[in-house]
C-alpha cells in the first residue's frame, strides 16, 4: 500500500502521519519494521532502495516513511526512486508493506515521481483551514481536550492566530488547563497574539490620532524582534482591508455579516475594521494606502530604511 499525504497544512499532515506509525507499534513495539527518511536531514535514496527490496529481519510487516523526497530530494535521487517503483508494481498491491510518501508544504505537481504516486496511492491532501471549518476544527480540539469554548472566544482566537495550527494547538492546551470553559476574556488574557493584533491597536490608534501611542506600539514590535517588513506588510494589508470595508459601509451597507460576505474577510476582522472605518473617512483611508504604495516603492528601489520609513509613515499621518 502506497499513501502520500502532502499539503500547505503541516499540522494537520504531521499529526495524520504519527497516528500511522503509532498504530503501527501497537503491533511492532520493537519497531524492527519501521524506517524513516527525510530527505530535507539528508537522506539517501539507496537506503529507500534497499529497505524495500529487503524482508523484515524481526518483522513480516513494514512501515517505511520517506518524508520530503519531493521537495529536498534531487532530481537524479527522484528518479531512481520512481524507476524502482515502476518496477515493483506489486508495491502497491503488497499487504505488508505501508510506503508513505509525506511531504511538508505542496510539492510541483507537475513532477514525474508526483504523478507517479498519485496515480498508484491514496493521496490526502491537506489544505489550510480557514472560515467554519478552521472555527469548527478549534472547538473540536478544545472538546478533546475535555473543554469548552465560546463561539465569540473562536473568533477572537482566530483574529489572533490566523490559519497557524501549531500556535492553535499550543494555545489551546494552555487555555483548556486555564479553564474548562473558555471565554473570550480567557483568550484576550492568555494568547500570545501574532504582530496582527498590535496592528489593530496601531491603526486604532492612528485613527484616533494618537500618534505617540502608535510609535509606541510599532516600537514595541521591533524591540521584540519582529521582522519591519513584515511589519509593513501588515500595514498594507490592515488598510487594503479597511478600504475594502470603508467601500462598502460608506455606500450604505452597515451590518458586519453582509459586509463579511461580500469581502470575504472573518467577521471578526470586519467588526474590528469598522470600529475604526468610523473614526476616519474613506479619503483618508485612500490617501494613507497610496502613502504605503509610494513607501514600497522607496524601500525596494533602496531610497529608504526600512525602519525609517515605518517611524515616518507613523508621525506624519
Amino acid at each position: 500500500m502506497i499513501l502520500f499525504l502532502y499539503g500547505n497544512d503541516d499540522f494537520r499532515s504531521s499529526e495524520k502521519l504519527a497516528e500511522i506509525k503509532n498504530e503501527f507499534l501497537e503491533k511492532d513495539s520493537l519497531g524492527a519494521g519501521l524506517a524513516v527518511f527525510d530527505f530535507e536531514e539528508g537522506a539517501k535514496e539507496s537506503d529507500v532502495a534497499d529497505v524495500l527490496s529487503s524482508g523484515g529481519l524481526f518483522s513480516s510487516k513494514k512501515l517505511v516513511v520517506v518524508k520530503n523526497l519531493l521537495v529536498d530530494g534531487k532530481t537524479e535521487e527522484q528518479a531512481n526512486i520512481l524507476e524502482i517503483l515502476e518496477k515493483k508494481n506489486s508495491i502497491s498491491k503488497d499487504e505488508d508493506l505501508v510506503l508513505v510518501f509525506w511531504v511538508k508544504g505542496m510539492p510541483r505537481k507537475n513532477g514525474k515521481l508526483f504523478k507517479f504516486i498519485s496515480s498508484i496511492g491514496r493521496s490526502e491532501i491537506f489544505e489550510k483551514l480557514t472560515g467554519s471549518v478552521l472555527e469548527k476544527w478549534i472547538s473540536q480540539r478544545v472538546e478533546k481536550m475535555g473543554g469548552k469554548i465560546s463561539i465569540e472566544a473562536v473568533r477572537r482566537m482566530v483574529a489572533y492566530v490566523g490559519d497557524d495550527l501549531f500556535q492553535t494547538n499550543s494555545e489551546i492546551e494552555k487555555l483548556a488547563c486555564y479553564s474548562r470553559k473558555i471565554s473570550e476574556k480567557d483568550v484576550d488574557l492568555l494568547v500570545r497574539a501574532k504582530a496582527q493584533s498590535n496592528i489593530f491597536e496601531t491603526v486604532e490608534a492612528l485613527g484616533a490620532g494618537d500618534k505617540k501611542l502608535a510609535l509606541n506600539l510599532l516600537h514595541q514590535q521591533l524591540e521584540k524582534g519582529d521582522d519591519p517588513f513584515y511589519i509593513f506588510s501588515m500595514y498594507v494589508y490592515q488598510f487594503r482591508n479597511l478600504l475594502k470595508i470603508a467601500g462598502l459601509y460608506f455606500s450604505g451597507l452597515s451590518n458586519e455579516y453582509a459586509i463579511a460576505k461580500e469581502t470575504k474577510l472573518h467577521p471578526f476582522v470586519v467588526k474590528k475594521g469598522l470600529a475604526q472605518v468610523r473614526m476616519m473617512d474613506i479619503k483618508k483611508i485612500k490617501n494613507i494606502y497610496r502613502n504605503l504604495a509610494e513607501i514600497d516603492l522607496k524601500v525596494k528601489t533602496g531610497k529608504i530604511d526600512i525602519i525609517v520609513a515605518l517611524d515616518k509613515f507613523v508621525a506624519e499621518l
